[in-house]
């Protein structure tokens, strides 16, 4: 389980998605997302509290593969996502003699930077400590876990690493498979049958969305938070569990699950009678070409609500990654530990899960020497 210096992530997701979105939906990328950025006039308490977090500093000595003390990017300890597989990792490791140790702060878009940098963690925010990482951990970063998509767009400096990228020295080490599912849900007591009477009625709704696919849905259907404010409706921030008052629902991180970031489909269906909506088979399949999204099925009963099978989008996968300059056997053993200690990724939030045909693969990212090998050797890659 995390140590005080594991991470987490806590809404990684939305955050990720939303400087991905800044770039391709300019019009309606930040309140699609649903996650504002308040900013207010410097104070001397502001500073104060800067200083504060500033002091929160833990140096952790000789560190790096060489010395089996590798530091990795993660995320926040209260089940995020990267924070969850950055604990898996750390235990995975643990038996092979290594000491990995975890940057909790290493989130959002910074994870694939940091290591391709091998750059020190920043500075730690109001928001991170609010999430509980308790400290920055003052040492280069050797190693990460990030969304299967991030790290390809990294790789190829699509944004949010448009403007920086490519970072071409990035290599996979293991996918481990973690899908989330693109659905469009109304109350059902709605008279709203699909998206495109919204914008032909000028109808004053409510709409909660989150993600690259929603964001692409909603510039599709002409749905600006400019347009829906002129019709007397809005486009509104979802907030986990929290949730405004809202007509329609629009999310590509619809699961089961019930980690922060999937928190709103769990608080939703549970709380009112959804009605879920078919997107049309065109859009499905323009919605596929987006990096990482295939067409799936949603199958009846994966939330509440859900009484039918609904064909939409989805995607799939954690990558676990490193360096061009990563020893080989230290890749060699990430990928052998991560194998070993698979059995373990049942116990935690999301579903994940180890798939030794898609392990070795994230779109066009290369997969590490070290663990090219192992697959090899185990029959998994040929």
């Amino acid at each position: 389980m995390p140590s005080p210096a594991d991470p987490c992530t806590c809404r990684w997701r939305g955050a990720l998605l939303m400087l991905l979105l800044l770039s391709l939906f300019p019009a309606v990328a930040p309140a699609a997302l649903g996650h504002q950025i308040p900013t207010a006039p410097a104070s001397a308490p502001a500073a104060s509290a800067q200083s504060s977090l500033a002091d929160r500093t833990t140096h952790p000595g000789p560190t790096g593969f060489a010395l089996k003390r590798p530091v990795m990017a993660a995320a926040c300890p209260h089940a995020c996502p990267w924070g969850e597989l950055g604990a898996f990792v750390h235990d995975a490791l643990a038996p092979f003699g290594y000491e990995v140790i975890l940057c909790s702060n290493c989130n959002r878009a910074e994870g694939p930077r940091l290591v391709a940098r091998a750059a020190r963690p920043p500075a730690l925010t109001p928001s991170d400590i609010s999430h509980g990482d308790e400290s920055r951990i003052d040492a280069p970063v050797d190693f990460g876990v990030t969304e299967a998509g991030m790290l390809a767009a990294a790789y190829a400096g699509r944004p949010p690493y448009a403007a920086d990228g490519p970072y071409r020295t990035l290599r996979l080490i293991a996918l481990i498979e973690d899908p989330t599912y693109l659905l469009v849900a109304v109350k059902r007591s709605s008279s709203i049958t699909d998206l495109a009477s919204i914008a032909k009625a000028r109808l004053p709704v409510r709409i909660i969305a989150s993600g690259a696919a929603s964001a692409a849905v909603l510039q599709s259907y002409g749905l600006t938070k400019a347009t829906l404010r002129s019709w007397g409706g809005a486009l509104l921030s979802e907030g986990g569990d929290t949730l405004p008052p809202f007509d329609v629902l629009i999310s590509d991180l619809a699961s089961p699950a019930n980690n922060p970031e999937s928190a709103v489909w769990s608080a939703a269906s549970e709380r009112y009678d959804l009605r879920f909506l078919q997107l049309p088979d065109s859009l499905l399949q323009r919605l596929s070409r987006i990096p990482g999204e295939q067409l799936v099925t949603a199958q009846w009963g994966l939330l509440r609500g859900l009484d039918h099978p609904i064909r939409t989008v989805a995607r799939s996968g954690e990558a676990i990654f490193c360096r061009t300059d990563t020893p080989v056997q230290a890749a060699y053993d990430l990928a052998r530990a991560i194998d070993a200690h698979r059995g373990a990724l049942k116990w935690y939030v999301r579903p994940y899960s180890y798939d030794p045909r898609t392990v070795w693969r994230d779109l066009e990212v290369p997969l590490s020497p070290g663990a090219e090998r192992y697959y090899r050797e185990q029959g998994y890659l040929r």
